[in-house]
């Protein structure tokens, strides 16, 4: 099967498509970014990441180039041509190509995105643990913005398989804000928690839906800092994101969290996510979507 990419209103092969050496997302990492799980040849909440997509370009003052509802129109087309039934989309926004300079004249935007194959989830009970390690919190107070700019998440993520783990934990000043390429969650007494999205955490969508379904299997939810100890003393310990669902966090910093066993919260919490995706396939298959 052949990779497509549409890039700037065009479709194209993935192994033909160029940008300008000097388009700003190269050489400055100017733009922002989305990925989009596809379940069933289906793109799943992509109304949730296209509202972010506009979010965060609206916090680097860039427009995007088309309305949300064409551009989700032209995913959908992309995922039917690719006939990709379970991956996801990269879709990048970037500012354009332009002499380089810091100050930016407004040059047309560059928008592409793809489709790609993932393996199957498996179910986090069928799994092992994660192991965690803890890194300092270096990065800018804007990780609101879905960025490109994922220089000190790459560094992070590096140092912890680099150290046998599987990803990297952010502490600032005693405080797990989030993970290098995930939000994380903790489950103490039978309560949620995780922190709050701001500065120092991206509001995944993920995490969103999953403090959704906590609501409706009624498991108390509190979004509020979460310390290193807390981690450590958890009855239970998770990460989320698009690409990985849930996981399970079975070690930090070498040391186990409780049983070290997925937990019954983590375990409910992602038949719930399982249920939603099935759910929302069926309703986009009966709209012919």
């Amino acid at each position: 099967m052949k990779e497509l990419i549409w890039l700037n209103g065009k479709t194209i092969p993935l192994s033909e498509a160029m940008v300008s050496v000097e388009d700003r997302g190269f050489q400055f990492a100017d733009g922002v970014y989305e990925v989009v799980r596809i379940y069933n040849g289906r793109p799943f909440t992509l109304t949730e990441h296209l509202d972010r997509l506009e979010r965060s370009c609206g916090g680097i003052a860039l427009d995007l180039p088309m309305g949300k509802t064409p551009l989700a129109a032209e995913i959908t087309k992309l995922i039917d041509q690719t006939g990709v039934k379970n991956g996801m989309i990269y879709l990048q926004l970037t500012r354009g190509h332009a002499p380089r300079n810091h100050v930016y004249s407004n040059p047309k935007p560059t928008l592409l995105f793809y489709a790609r194959t993932l393996p199957p989830m498996s179910r986090p009970a069928d799994v092992k643990g994660l192991k965690l390690i803890s890194v300092p919190d270096e990065r800018w107070s804007r990780c609101w913005i879905k960025s490109i700019a994922l220089l000190p998440n790459i560094l992070a993520k590096n140092t912890a398989v680099a150290a046998g783990a599987d990803e990297a934990g952010f502490v600032h000043e005693g405080i797990v804000t989030e993970c290098a390429t995930s939000n994380l969650f903790i489950v103490s007494r039978n309560i949620l928690l995780t922190h709050p999205v701001g500065p120092k955490v991206l509001p995944g969508i993920t995490r969103a839906l999953l403090l959704n379904l906590a609501a409706e299997l009624s498991v108390p939810a509190i979004e509020r800092p979460v310390s290193e100890a807390e981690v450590l003393a958890a009855d239970e310990v998770f990460i989320t994101s698009t690409t990985r669902e849930l996981a399970w966090v079975t070690q930090w910093n070498s040391r186990p969290i409780a049983n070290s066993k997925c937990g019954p919260i983590t375990t409910r919490l992602h038949t719930a996510y399982q249920s939603r995706v099935s759910e929302q396939a069926q309703g986009q298959m009966a709209k012919g979507k």
